[in-house]
């Protein structure tokens, strides 16, 4: 057995089952003479030794009289989630030993997935594409852009239109290029991505949109086209109505754009800190989404959390290989 904890910058093997079974009693607060009486073979003055050990590198905490311990006392380990904490450690350097960054470590082993997920729809819609020259000098400016930017809930009576949509996805998340290398295949997008792998895909979920029937749809970049996935089944409207309780709302968001990440894209050469890189990747669109929704006169509000289980029934994707990690509500301007 390996004791690790967030809290401590060591690793302790547990090479005897004595040991194992101390660990075991100790989930419960006990003293060193109870732990001697229930396990045979083994001295007060070890056991004692044992638990010192385990204090000193913080795997262990003193009970007070009253059954309180210091991560319930201490106001600032009080508001850490053990979860939260062991994820921030282990993807960060300085408090583990294993390998961080771009190792590559299934290079020759597993073949890397393809930058741009395989067409699989055949029913697509052809989305509107923006004259970019143009808009460099008739948007409005960046400075504005960054000050006007905020979170907004409620869409305009009017649906948002397929046009509006067609170009907020085209300047949001198009492909801009395609690179072949040794180790696979990069893509250049609008936001920015570690590596250049680009892992997240989008899958605009619609409820009213004009020129666009409602249902589930998946963003090919390449073709800039919607593929149609599904109408409004009962799993689609789960994921609206999940979205507007998430925003504290009644009103249900014209379109929910739905981002998911293939895992493997950044696994297979990042270790340590993948998912944490995806979330920061996440933290790049939202941010690409919002100034360009602001730009164009849109309701943008990013959603802070999901139901990744429906959304992978509602798509029909692998839990495990394809699933959302982020959620953005879009609509028309008031």
């Amino acid at each position: 057995m390996i004791l690790e904890s967030p809290l401590s910058k060591m690793v302790i093997h547990l090479l005897s089952w004595q040991a194992i079974a101390i660990v075991g009693l100790l989930a419960n607060p006990c003293i060193c003479r109870e732990i001697a009486t229930q396990i045979q073979g083994i001295e007060l003055d070890t056991i004692q030794q044992f638990t010192s050990l385990l204090l000193s590198t913080q795997m262990l905490s003193e009970v007070a009289e009253d059954g309180a311990i210091s991560e319930q006392t201490d106001i600032i380990l009080a508001q850490w989630e053990f979860h939260d904490l062991l994820f921030h450690s282990r993807s960060r350097s300085g408090r583990h030993a294993n390998p961080v960054g771009g190792t590559y470590r299934f290079l020759g082993q597993i073949a890397p997935l393809p930058a741009l997920k395989p067409r699989t729809w055949n029913k697509s819609i052809t989305l509107y594409k923006p004259d970019l020259e143009n808009l460099k000098t008739s948007d409005i400016s960046f400075t504005q852009v960054l000050e006007s930017r905020k979170s907004i809930g409620e869409h305009g009576e009017m649906p948002i239109t397929a046009q509006q949509l067609g170009e907020f996805l085209y300047r949001c998340a198009r492909i801009r290029n395609l690179l072949q290398t040794e180790k696979g295949e990069l893509l250049s997008r609008p936001y920015p991505s570690g590596g250049a792998m680009y892992e997240l895909e989008l899958y605009p979920v619609v409820n009213r949109c004009q020129d666009i029937l409602p249902g589930l749809y998946y963003y090919q970049l390449q073709a800039h086209e919607l593929c149609c996935i599904s109408s409004e089944t009962e799993a689609v409207e789960a994921l609206l109505k999940g979205a507007s309780m998430a925003m504290g709302k009644q009103e249900i968001p014209q379109v929910l754009i739905v981002i998911t990440a293939r895992f493997q894209r950044l696994a297979w050469k990042y270790e340590s800190i993948a998912y944490a890189l995806m979330l920061k990747h996440v933290g790049a669109l939202y941010q690409t989404m919002y100034l360009v929704a602001t730009a164009m006169n849109l309701a943008p509000c990013g959603i802070g959390t999901g139901d990744s289980d429906l959304f992978a029934k509602a798509a029909g994707c692998n839990y495990y290989a394809e699933t959302s990690v982020g959620e953005f509500a879009l609509g028309s301007g008031t």
